[in-house]
């Protein structure tokens, strides 16, 4: 799509990583993800997601690095689901890598697309 600037843009849907969750058999509490930290936007492609989405293919910026980097996630690390423009040509050629623009999961982009993902997520809330 182009805006009225003539730029490129595609819609995204985009989340942020959840911060205290219980992990393991010990219940630890855990803030963020092991790659990712507490609240890192990432940038959402629902490519083999399981029978109820359980995994996504995020992009992100990492703990320790300034270079972006794709991972897949379980659903439920992700929270706050929503939709966006997306201008920065390293996400588009990680939505054009991903045929995100054909989807057959673009129904996620209606809202009770996203309240069911909103609905998903394990942070500990206090």
């Amino acid at each position: 799509m182009i805006d009225s600037e003539g730029k490129e843009y595609r819609e995204c849907v985009v989340g942020n990583i959840i911060g205290d969750h219980y992990f393991g058999e010990n219940k630890e509490i855990r803030n963020g993800i092991k790659t990712l930290r507490a609240g890192a936007k990432v940038y959402c492609v629902f490519k083999y997601g399981g029978m109820g989405h359980e995994r996504i293919v995020v992009m992100g910026l990492p703990r320790k690095s300034q270079r972006m980097i794709e991972i897949v996630i379980r659903t439920a690390y992700v929270k706050n689901f929503r939709v966006q423009k997306v201008y920065d040509p390293k996400i588009l050629e990680f939505l054009k890598k991903h045929d995100a623009y054909n989807d057959p999961y673009s129904h996620f982009i209606s809202q009770e697309g996203l309240d069911s993902l909103n609905a998903q997520h394990i942070e500990i809330k206090e």
